[in-house]
């Protein structure tokens, strides 16, 4: 993609509900697509972890690649994964099936698909991910998620792992409540 800062569309600061943390992201418009770029900063069982990620989108909102780098503890931590085919693969290894790429350890993956779909009114749709586990090593692990529009929000469920929420939705599309993980606040622009 040309052009790697673009023109912001929309910040956001999350604070994690479930341990100490927090994720400050930044929504930007390329000429070839979408940027959004994180640094997301929690506690994971007593050890300090420091990512920073910029997932990269095509006009059309379809995830091309993300970057992810940082510390967890002292240890660098460094994921390059790109679309392969029908899935993602990370470093080179096996693509992983999924339509979307679920980062796992913060809300600003669910912007791709929540913008990118025409989800009608009262009616689940399911999509395959594939999800890092970026706090075990890293890895990619195939995970299915289904969202359906809703009133008041957005339900965000994820079978696998028993979970069912209301996730309350910004304009731009970033997740402002997802209850008992995430709050978080938007500003518009630069």
């Amino acid at each position: 993609m040309t052009g790697t800062t673009g023109t912001t569309i929309a910040s956001v600061i999350w604070h994690r509900l479930d341990r100490d943390g927090t994720d400050r992201c930044r929504l930007a418009r390329l000429d070839a697509g979408w940027l959004i770029v994180g640094h997301a900063r929690w506690d994971e069982a007593g050890e300090e972890m420091a990512l920073d990620y910029a997932l990269r989108c095509d006009p059309g909102w379809n995830c091309r690649s993300v970057d992810i780098t940082g510390l967890r503890g002292d240890r660098a931590v460094a994921y390059r994964i790109a679309r392969q085919g029908d899935g993602f693969a990370l470093e080179g290894q096996a693509p992983v099936p999924g339509t979307d790429l679920d980062l796992g350890f913060t809300p600003a993956w669910m912007l791709v698909p929540l913008n990118r779909l025409d989800l009608p009114q009262a009616r689940p749709y399911e999509i395959g991910t594939a999800r890092l586990r970026a706090t075990d090593g890293g890895r990619l692990v195939p995970l299915g998620h289904s969202f359906c529009r809703v009133r008041s929000g957005m339900d965000h469920a994820i079978p696998a792992l028993g979970r069912d929420a209301r996730v309350t939705l910004d304009e731009t599309g970033f997740v402002t409540e997802d209850p008992g993980l995430w709050h978080g606040v938007v500003t518009p622009g630069g």
